[in-house]
């Protein structure tokens, strides 16, 4: 989903009867996040809405129901599930699922407390284990592949196309290493501007790297066009221009900014987001140990989620049998104060109390086993043991 079709899209599926609903869609996953009717529902409405077949889309889907849900968004809000095992930038996507959900109005109270949980869970996560260790793990990726090609990064430039959280998270990273020069090109150049200002880059708009391309020897684009912004033609132009120095595209969009063609120009050396997944190397045995940490923190978090919804759930029965066991209390005290005025003994009196207290507590309980059905019985029988508290 681009993020302009998620407010009318999630209107679009609360139509179908969902009642509460939220839309992650990020460079590589799409995820629903609802409360409501069977997931065929969800499943037909997605297919319909992208205007694909059930049948083609079927083998791409998974689903998770209540507390598998649950611990499902917990490794994803912690970077548990990313193609970087720690990123942070999806952390910031779910937050805005969740603004964008409410904002829309299909977030509902269930789904706020759910991402409430969710977000407090990672906050945990990050600040207790060493998962936060691959925060840039994206960055020192393609940070080795220009060492590699250039050796000393001090002499190269480069231009960042576009201006999202990737994008920064990146050119912090080579700003701290000392480039010669970096410059950020946006479709909006304020927004090209805020990100230039924290790291002392240039700014330049989208439409005016043609001219300039040439210019730089590593370029890291990662916009939300949904198509190529950098295209074969002004890759041959630029190095032609250089003289066949080489260039680093490094193509970090879903879909893709770079045309593929690209990489077959000699001293062109172009690198995506999935291959730059297979170089990551640095500190995986540090985050895999820190993904078995986290995990542990999010069993904790889940039991403790769903044993407090079970609390609120039970909540209405429990005030409806605490007044119910209320009335029958008062009334059996009412009867032994009139038997007391009529001049029954102490003893008498309590004997009754006592009886009728035990015969009331004791009838509904033992109707329902009597009158249960073979099937139930046993489950009855467990279940007013456990509450009794029982023992055989």
């Amino acid at each position: 989903f681009h993020s302009d079709q998620i407010s009318n899209a999630l209107l679009d599926l609360k139509s179908k009867k969902v009642s509460q609903v939220a839309i992650l869609s990020t460079c590589n996953r799409t995820e629903i996040y609802f409360n409501g009717p069977k997931i065929k529902i969800v499943y037909q409405w997605l297919a319909d809405y992208h205007h694909i077949k059930l049948s083609q889309l079927t083998k791409h889907l998974y689903h998770y129901n209540n507390q598998e849900a649950l611990t499902h968004a917990y490794r994803v809000a912690s970077g548990l599930d990313s193609m970087f095992l720690g990123e942070t930038q999806i952390l910031g996507q779910m937050k805005q699922a969740a603004k964008i959900s409410e904002y829309t109005g299909t977030q509902g109270k269930f789904l706020s407390h759910f991402f409430q949980t969710v977000f407090e869970a990672a906050k945990e996560i990050r600040s207790k284990t060493n998962i936060g260790a691959s925060n840039t793990t994206i960055a020192s990726s393609a940070f080795s592949l220009a060492k590699k090609i250039f050796g000393d990064i001090n002499q190269t430039k480069i231009i960042f196309v576009g201006a999202g959280e990737m994008t920064e998270l990146i050119a912090k990273y080579f700003n701290s290493h000392q480039p010669k020069g970096i410059t950020i090109a946006n479709r909006s150049i304020s927004r090209g501007k805020n990100l230039a200002k924290k790291i002392g880059a240039d700014t330049c708009l989208l439409g005016e790297i043609n001219d300039q391309i040439h210019e730089y020897d590593i370029v890291i684009s990662c916009t939300g066009s949904q198509l190529p912004v950098i295209g074969l033609g002004m890759i041959e132009r630029a190095i032609k221009i250089r003289k066949h120095k080489p260039m680093l595209l490094i193509d970090l969009a879903i879909p893709r900014d770079i045309e593929p063609e690209t990489s077959k120009l000699n001293d062109i050396f172009l690198y995506t987001l999935d291959e730059l997944a297979q170089i990551a190397q640095e500190g995986v045995d540090n985050r895999v140990y820190a993904a078995k940490d986290a995990q542990v923190i999010i069993e904790k978090k889940v039991n403790s989620f769903y044993k407090n919804s079970n609390k609120k759930k039970a909540s209405p029965t429990i005030v409806s049998l605490r007044n119910q066991f209320e009335e029958s209390r008062l009334k059996e005290i009412d009867k032994a104060k009139k038997q007391l005025k009529s001049g029954k003994s102490i003893d008498e009196i309590l004997e009754s109390l006592s009886n009728n207290l035990s015969n009331k507590f004791l009838h509904h309980p033992t109707t329902a086993l009597n009158e249960s059905a073979a099937n139930e019985t046993k489950e009855i029988s467990e279940l007013l043991k456990k509450i009794y508290n029982i023992k055989e």
